[in-house]
């Protein structure tokens, strides 16, 4: 998803954001990426806390994410709801980065902290680190992302694998 996407038609990135959380609807952590120019962050949405945590990791300069939360506030009106969770949402926003264009390492290093959330229950238990990623990490997250790729996108048996590539996949 990305802001020019939104700008464009938001209510088709609302009714597609919309239909992807009722498909993913049993998992406990819904992510995906978002580009709001030139720079990539991770959205991990958590319904049973009824929170979003925008990882949007560059320092140098503040993002207005309003849009992204409308987009996100709407689509989450038509999430099925289980037990009692609240139909409002809590935004997050604030992870570190170091300066350069490591924006996408630490969208995956932050993919991999936000599944450590599944063993969590309570949110305020969730900690994000607070120092740069150090390079020998992130040559171990191109080796978690080539074999996340092979296994579960590339292999026709893999949970992510999609014979038909159309936008109205989901």
């Amino acid at each position: 998803m990305s802001l020019s996407n939104i700008t464009s038609d938001k209510s088709y990135v609302v009714d597609y954001l919309g239909r992807a959380l009722n498909h993913y609807a049993k998992k406990e952590i819904i992510m995906f990426p978002h580009n709001p120019g030139g720079h990539g962050i991770l959205v991990v949405i958590i319904p049973k806390w009824s929170k979003v945590l925008c990882f949007d990791s560059l320092r140098s300069k503040a993002h207005d994410h309003t849009l992204l939360k409308e987009v996100i506030d709407e689509a989450f009106h038509s999430y099925p709801v289980r037990g009692k969770r609240s139909k409002s949402l809590t935004h997050v926003s604030k992870f570190p980065q170091s300066a350069g264009n490591t924006c996408g390492f630490y969208t995956a290093y932050h993919m991999l902290e936000a599944m450590e959330i599944l063993g969590l229950d309570n949110s305020l238990d969730f900690e994000v680190m607070k120092n740069p990623i150090d390079q020998d990490v992130m040559v171990k997250i191109r080796e978690r992302i080539a074999s996340f790729i092979m296994s579960q996108v590339i292999n026709p048996k893999g949970e992510f694998h999609c014979d038909n590539l159309g936008l109205n996949y989901i």
